[in-house]
């Protein structure tokens, strides 16, 4: 910088011995550093022009470092821009780059403790003694008017005694002036985007105006097809306009036609309606008929079938006690064939015993006559029982295993503990008679909704998916390929029985193919919960 006639004054006055007096070098020192702050505001015309002419953020960045460092003694001092994308500050440059650790610490400090903003809304120096930690560092904001650019982040050097007002004040002047350089940079650059993109369309608009041309002339073209295609349309559409009409009064006319006959119908339906509710009429009391003479003959059926048990299990007995030959007898072979007759009759009996059982249970459940003892039961309790009643049925039955898998406690039930006893003994008979080989395992657990259920699983032949449901209707007699043979017949109705019971008290029962092979059949019943 070329010193001014102020400083050559000082120069000379200093030569004649000024530094006896105090006052005097107090005065010079003072005169100095307000000849130096002019110098520099001085060139501060000439800084705003070189911002100007600068091209990218780096060099102006840069220009305002340069132009600090000559006026305050900083040991390092940095340059922080703000990110558009995220609005944080990063520096984007310091002096010198080994310092750039220490200042972003002390950076991230002052935000920790406001400091940082405390000086984005003071927008002058703000030295480290007006914030907490350190002693020589200084803040100030790069900012325009309208927008905050950065900040100045710098750590005074060991010969600074301090700063003056002036000082600062020219320090403010350099970075506004660099944030409204960093502004013009930035504005100038989206000028230059948007005249680019401008001209692009420009250029676009300008191709694509001959393409225009075309598709105008083939717009033209298309829209005179399109009319006399339309005027075809609109000749044809006036012939089925009058087709249609002579459609409609046709149609009226069979409307007509068609409620005459509705009502002939309507009326006919109505006399078969009344001819169904008849025949209902007369099938429940058909139905209720059925009822009381199935109960009446089974009750008369009793007493000479207990009598034909009794006398053949006699004759059975007396037989052999009396009449039965010795080995090497002619009459062997008859009397064998007389004993086997007489158990043939005995077993018919028994079954004949239980279809009457059947009969008059699942009719005074039809009728609502069943009488229900109901009872708070212990699952485990019954389903034991009910196991140890069909366990002599295994006898022959050597490669079959009957298996109970129950958890170590399950809710009770309120129910008639005879028909849930009636209920599991027909499942178990039906698995045990139909299982060959394998097992027949009951379980028992809660479900998802908080209902018992009931599993008794074997390893038969299965059941068809057709057969799942037909199974528990009555008289329904399933063929489960040969295992039936030398088996007697059931009587059809001990499934029927089960779902009875089982839907009396809310619950459901079906079977499943089991996973084995075999069936599942499964039953649930509503958990007793105490009032």
């Amino acid at each position: 910088m070329a010193p001014t006639n102020g400083t050559r004054i000082l120069d000379a006055l200093d030569e004649e011995g000024l530094e006896a007096f105090p006052a005097a070098r107090h005065l010079e020192g003072t005169t100095r550093f307000v000849l130096a702050a002019l110098d520099q505001a001085a060139a501060l015309s000439d800084f705003s022009m070189s911002m100007a002419r600068l091209d990218g953020p780096e060099p102006i960045l840069r220009l305002c470092l340069e132009r600090i460092a000559g006026l305050l003694p900083f040991d390092s001092m940095g340059l922080m821009l703000v990110d558009e994308a995220d609005s944080s500050f990063r520096f984007a440059l310091c002096e010198p780059e080994a310092a750039l650790p220490e200042l972003q610490a002390y950076a991230d400090a002052r935000i920790e403790d406001g400091c940082f903003a405390f000086a984005l809304r003071e927008k002058r120096a703000v030295l480290s003694p007006m914030c907490s930690g350190g002693s020589r560092r200084l803040l100030h904001v790069l900012t325009t008017a309208s927008r905050t650019r950065g900040m100045f982040v710098a750590e005074l050097g060991e010969t600074a005694d301090g700063i003056s007002e002036v000082t600062l004040s020219i320090l403010s002047i350099i970075l506004n002036n660099t944030a409204q350089a960093l502004e013009s940079h930035y504005l100038y650059r989206r000028i230059q985007d948007m005249n680019q993109a401008l001209e692009e369309k420009v250029a676009r608009l300008a191709a694509s105006e001959g393409e225009l041309r075309v598709i105008r002339d083939d717009q033209e073209r298309l829209i005179e097809e399109k009319t006399s295609e339309i005027k075809n349309a609109m000749a044809r559409l006036k012939d089925e306009v009058r087709s249609r009409k002579k459609a409609e009064a046709l149609l009226e006319a069979l409307n007509q036609r068609l409620e005459t006959k509705v009502e002939v119908r309507t009326k006919a339906l109505f006399r078969k309606v009344a001819e169904m509710e008849a025949a209902n009429r007369q099938l429940k009391q058909l139905e209720r008929l059925k009822s009381g003479f199935l109960s009446s003959v089974s009750h008369e059926l009793r007493t000479p079938l207990t009598s034909i048990m009794g006398f053949a299990k006699l004759i059975e007995k007396d037989f052999q006690k009396f009449f039965t030959p010795g080995p090497g007898d002619n009459l062997q072979p008859k009397a064998e064939r007389i004993l086997r007759n007489l158990d043939i009759v005995e077993k018919e009996s028994e079954r004949l015993t239980r279809l009457i059982n059947d009969v008059l249970d699942l009719s005074r459940i039809e009728s609502g006559k069943m009488l229900w003892r109901d009872e708070i039961l212990d699952v485990m309790d019954v389903t034991a029982d009910a196991v140890m009643a069909v366990e002599g049925r295994l006898e022959n039955r050597p490669d079959v295993r009957l298996r109970l898998d129950l958890p170590l406690s399950l809710p009770a039930v309120y129910a008639d503990r005879d028909r849930i006893h009636q209920v599991l003994i027909n499942l178990l008979d039906n698995a045990i008679k139909f299982t060959q080989e394998g097992h027949v395992l009951v379980e028992a657990g809660v479900d998802e909704r908080g209902m018992l259920v009931v599993c008794v699983e074997d390893t038969g032949p299965g059941i068809s998916p057709e057969e799942t449901e037909k199974i528990f209707d009555k008289f329904h007699q399933h063929d489960r390929k040969d295992t039936l043979k030398d088996k007697p017949k059931g009587t059809g109705l001990g499934l029927a029985i089960c779902r009875h019971i089982v839907e009396h008290y809310g619950g459901r029962i079906w079977v499943e193919p089991g996973q084995d092979g075999g069936s599942v059949f499964s039953f649930t019943l509503p958990v007793h919960r105490p009032s």
